[in-house]
Formats: structure tokens, sequence, C-alpha cells
């Protein structure tokens, strides 16, 4: 008698513990077992404490009803935790239960005398106040012993298939399940074979299969979806992976992800949040990226792909999330970022309808824009007026051709520099599922184009300027040879002409190296302009500093500054002019008193090849102008206050004057 509540109470508790995992359909099978097993050992002990031969009956007839329930429950919770759920359908579950119901009835029915396909006769006796049936059986029983030996057979097959396919702690659950299926038919055997109990011992062995669960459910945590996972995950993964329930508890990891995140085989059942930071919990939970920083602090990118775990009903039983290594891709996105970012080109991506959707710092940087995209929108207020329609042009023409580059010329507005051409190349890429736009890169081709220009002038000057001196001295020089005796007149006309080529040659190799400047020297403005006056046929004018200043410069470059402009003042002004060379707070003037420019001609001021003068070779002030940018600095023009022509170079660095360093060096000494 104690055996049997004993019995029943293990097996009632540990239908209470596994009351947690109800919702789970492994959980509800594992409860009604419990339950069965718990209902049988409390018949049991009913049986034995009835005190007449009918209300023995009665309990003998009604224990086969937690019996039969719980050979019917041991086979629907193997198939179910063996990964067999697709055969635990209500069909399935109506078809078993039909003979343990005709089982029931059949014994109803034969305790009221319809029959005795169960038992031919049952009589109790009482001995020493222990209760005891002689019966003998029917075909009926014998029958029935045969189904609960096949569906308990057919429970230990699933079970020892499911113990063979396990892998590590697993197997050792599986195998917990296979022993505590197997004590009841052991016991059952032996009591058939040689009956040596009271009461039916096979009711007080569930007790033992109770216990064993208990223990597989506590330490092996048999009700997870562990095993359904396991079968969806390869152990030797490279790949972490990490298998969630859906009570957000960790249920499975596998050795890459126990690596990485140190996770012990304790944590299994723990939440979440208390086995990973919140970090990595939160990208479990979003299907995000995670960062993770190794033993050897480098940092190592993962892309988390989370999948529903479900069983054979579709239910979800959990998440599985596999963690892909994407450190190489993110390094190599570094890169590429570095690289656009760091490039002097402009590089833009454009939506189908022409705004922005992304620009690299590069072109952020010389446009002034903010390098958000959504600030920027359309290039349009970057671009020359002017160029407009033939970016719409290129855009279009980009869009209807997508296996081909669409080129053009257009200028933008640099933040800096003001406007620069750049050659611009699109690329249609709306198709790209990476890309999704249109590339444009746009490569600076303003000093290109410039330098192209000076090629250009250069060659007129060889095809034509120099030409016509040399034509000239060529004409005189065949008169000289045909003269018995040589007119001077011709001879000098032939010097002039070499002299004009000279000058033309001289001031073509300056304007050719105007974008260069050679090392930098503290030179006073008044030493310089006075050096260089005297390098230049200055007739009858007159020179006046008004005030010196010192600054660095290139020496050389700086004399053939002064000698232009002083050649442009005495060549326009004529006789007689008086050049002005003063400081001022950024840089430095020349001027005279002469006529000035008229403002048809200013524009072109400074263009290559223009002049005013008859005898000029229209590159004096281009060459000023290309000494000046090779220093940083700028040129302009202005009138002088006395209607005369005046010239400023500004962004002019003024260097310590020498005397005001000594001075103070002197004091600080003293």
């Amino acid at each position: 008698m104690g055996a049997l509540l004993l019995a029943t109470a293990i097996s009632a508790g540990v239908a209470s513990y596994g009351w947690q995992y109800r919702d789970e359909p492994t959980g509800r099978w594992f409860i009604a077992l419990a339950l069965s097993a718990s209902g049988w050992a409390l018949f049991e002990a009913f049986y034995l404490l009835a005190d007449s031969a009918s209300a023995r009956l009665l309990w003998y007839v009604l224990v086969l009803i937690p019996a039969e329930a719980a050979v019917f429950f041991t086979l629907l919770f193997a198939l179910e935790i063996a990964g067999y759920e697709r055969l635990v359908s209500r069909r399935t579950a109506a078809l078993f239960a039909v003979w343990p119901t005709l089982t029931v009835v059949g014994a109803v029915t034969n305790a009221l005398g319809l029959h005795t396909l169960l038992w031919e006769s049952l009589s109790f006796s009482t001995t020493g106040g222990i209760t005891t049936a002689d019966v003998v059986y029917g075909p009926l029983f014998w029958v029935d012993i045969v189904y609960s030996y096949v569906a308990v057979g057919a429970a230990l097959v699933v079970l020892g298939i499911h113990c063979l396919r396990s892998r590590q702690i697993y197997r050792k659950q599986a195998l917990l399940l296979f022993v505590a299926v197997l004590v009841p038919p052991i016991v059952g055997a032996v009591y058939l074979w040689t009956p040596f109990s009271p009461a039916n011992p096979i009711a007080i062995s569930f007790a033992a299969t109770s216990s064993l669960l208990a223990i597989g459910l506590s330490r092996y945590r048999i009700l997870d979806i562990s095993p359904i996972a396991r079968d969806l995950v390869i152990e030797r993964m490279a790949d972490p992976v990490i298998v969630v329930d859906r009570k957000d508890r960790l249920a499975d990891t596998n050795p890459s992800a126990r690596a990485l995140f140190d996770v012990e085989p304790s944590s299994l059942g723990t939440p979440v949040a208390d086995v990973f930071d919140a970090e990595v919990a939160e990208a479990l939970e979003t299907d995000g990226e995670l960062r993770v920083v190794d033993d050897n602090g480098e940092a190592r990118y993962f892309e988390v792909d989370r999948s529903a775990v479900t069983d054979g009903r579709d239910a979800v039983r959990g998440h599985l999330h596999i963690l892909h290594d994407i450190t190489e891709r993110r390094v190599r996105e570094r890169w590429f970022r570095a690289l656009t970012e760091n490039a002097s080109d402009l590089i833009f991506v454009l939506d189908a309808d022409g705004s922005v959707s992304y620009l690299s710092d590069s072109a952020a940087q010389t446009l002034g824009a903010d390098a958000d995209p959504s600030e920027v929108r359309s290039l349009a207020r970057f671009l020359h007026p002017d160029d407009e329609d033939a970016a719409v042009e290129t855009f279009r023409e980009a869009l209807a051709h997508p296996d081909e580059d669409a080129t053009a010329e257009l200028r933008f507005r640099s933040s800096t520099r003001g406007w620069r051409v750049f050659s611009v190349r699109c690329r249609n890429l709306l198709d790209d599922p990476v890309v999704g736009g249109v590339v444009v890169n746009a490569h600076d081709v303003s000093d290109r184009r410039k330098h192209e220009q000076q090629l250009e002038t250069f060659a007129n000057v060889v095809s034509h300027d120099l030409r016509n001196p040399l034509n000239v001295a060529e004409g005189y020089l065949e008169l000289v040879k045909e003269a018995e005796r040589p007119d001077p007149d011709h001879v000098e006309r032939i010097e002039a002409a070499h002299d004009r080529m000279g000058e033309i040659i001289t001031d073509v190799l300056a304007l050719a190296r105007g974008g260069t400047v050679d090392e930098r020297e503290t030179v006073s403005l008044d030493a310089v302009a006075t050096e260089a006056w005297a390098n230049v046929d200055t007739k009858s004018a007159a020179l006046e500093v008004a005030e010196s200043a010192s600054f660095m410069a290139d020496r050389t470059r700086l004399l053939q500054l002064f000698e232009n402009l002083f050649r442009n003042s005495v060549e326009h002004a004529g006789d007689g002019v008086t050049v002005t060379v003063g400081a001022t707070r950024d840089g430095f003037y020349v001027e005279d008193d002469g006529t000035g420019v008229p403002s048809e001609d200013r524009p072109k001021l400074f263009e290559s090849g223009f002049t005013t003068a008859v005898d000029g070779t229209g590159f004096g002030l281009a060459i000023v102008r290309t000494i000046a940018d090779a220093h940083d600095w700028s040129v302009g023009y202005e009138d002088a206050a006395d209607a005369g022509a005046r010239f400023v170079i500004r962004g002019v660095e003024r260097a310590e004057d020498p005397v005001q360093a000594s001075s103070s060096a002197s004091s600080d000494d003293a």
C-alpha cells in the first residue's frame, strides 16, 4: 500500500513539475503520461482498500482506464519527443485509442456478465488483510497484452533510434527516456510470468519511470525544443548556432557559439538576457547585425539569420539563430568607403528621377554640401547654369542606354576654387540590387584644360607670332645676300626681327613655367622692384616705391612678375610715365599715371595672346597671373586714383621685418 501511495505522489509531482510545458505538444503528452501513471497507482490502492466484493470489482474494472491510458500516452510521448510528431495527429491519436477504449468497454460488459472475453472467472479473497484476486483470463486479455507490448515496443524503437542519432548531452537525454519507458514492460513481463505481489507491480514501476523523467526534466531538459532543433543543426558548423525556445530561454548552442560567447552547458534553460549581454540579446531578437570582440581584442562582425523552429504541425517551438561571419565583408566595405571618401573624384548616386541618394565625402567637401544626401537632393544648384541642359541630356542618355557610359564635361562650383571643369561619366545601375541608382563619377580636368589651352597658345605662337618676325628676317636676309653692299637698314631689320623672336620665346618660356615655384625666401618689396626696373628698357619712365614690405616668395619668379608689369606700363602709357609700387595690408600693387584700360578690354586683360599694343606679345599679363597663381596669390585690375592702371596682388603672407625681429631678439636678450 505504501509503495502505491508513494508511486501516486511521485507521478503526480512529476506531472505538476512538467506543467510549465503545458503549451508544448511534448509537454502535454508528458503531463498526460505522468497523470495516468499516478491514477493507475492510486486506483490500485483503492482496489486494495475496498472492503466488499462489489467495490473490489468496481476498482478492478476502473483501474484499466489509467492503465490503458498510460500505454497510450507512452507511445504518443515517445513519437513526439523523438521527432515523429507528424505521426501524432488527431486522426492517429484517435486510431491508437480505439483498442484501449474497446478494452475498457469489454471490462465493463464482462463485469456485467455479458461475456467472458477478458476473464472467464474472477473471485477475491482476503488473507491477513491483503486482498488477492483469483482470475482465469480470457482471450481478449491476451490480445490486450499483445497490443500493450506492441505499443510500448514501438515507443522503445523510436526512442532507441533517437538515442543513436543524438549527440553529446542529447544522447544522455534520449537514453534516459529509453530506460524510463523500458522499466514498466520489464516489470510487467516478470509479473505475468511469476506473480509476486498482491497489487499490480507495473503501477508501482511507473514511479521509477516518473522519477527518471523528473531527472531528465530537471537536468537534461527533455521537454525543450533541442531534440527537434538538433535535427536542423550540424554540430560541427563553423558558424555559431544558437537555439532559443519560445519563452526566450537558451535551448542549444554548437561549439562555435560556445567558444565565441564563452557559454557553459549549464546555461541551457537560462533566459537569453541572463546568458548574453544586451547587444547580443537584441541582435538575436531583431535579426540584426552583431559586433563581437574576441579574445585577441579583434572585432568580428556577424549577420544573424533567424528562422523559426516548427514541429510537424507547423507550430513554432522556438527560433534557430545562425551567425554568419561577415568580418571580411565589413573590412572590404570600410576599405571601399575609405577609398571613395578620400578620392579626389566626386562620386554621386542618383535615383531614377535624378535626386541624390549618395554622395562621397570628397563631393561634399568640394561642393561645400552637407554629407547627408537628403539635404542635397539635386545637383542643379552646384552646376553652372549654362551646363544644366547638357547635364540633363547626359542623365537621360544613361537611362536610355544602361549598357553604355554617358559622358560629358560639366562645370561644378567648388566651395574654395570657384567654377571647375569636370569630366563626368554616368553609369546606369538602377537594376543592380546593391547600387540601385545611376553612378556619376566626376574627375576635375580644369588644370588639364588649362594646360591644353596653354599648349594651344604655344602652338599659335609658334605657327603665327614667331613665323611673322621669322619671315621678316628671312626676307631681309635674302636682300642682304643679293646686294653687293648690304643696306644697314636691312641688317637692322633682321636684328629687330631676331630681338622680337627672342622676346616671344622668353615670354613663352615664362608662361610655361608659370605654374611652378621653387623654394621661397624672404624678399623686400622695394629691393625686388628696383632690381626688376633695372632689367626693363623703361626709357624715360620713372619708378617710385611708396611703401615697402617683406614677404616670402620665389625671388626669380617675382622679378618676372614685376618686369612684365613694368613693361606693360611703359608700352601702354608711353614715355614719361611714372610707375608706383607700394604695399597693402595683404599684398602689394603696381600702378601708373597713364590712361588706364578701357572697360571693354578688362574681361580679357589676363588672357594669353590678348594685347592692344602693335608690337606686344599678349603674354605679359598672362605671365603675371600664372606667377601669382603659383604663389597662391590673386591678381586683379583697378582704376588708379589719377585714372591710370592699377594692378593689385592679394593673398600675400607677410614675413617678419628683419629689423623688428632683431630688435625684438635684442630686447628678449636684455
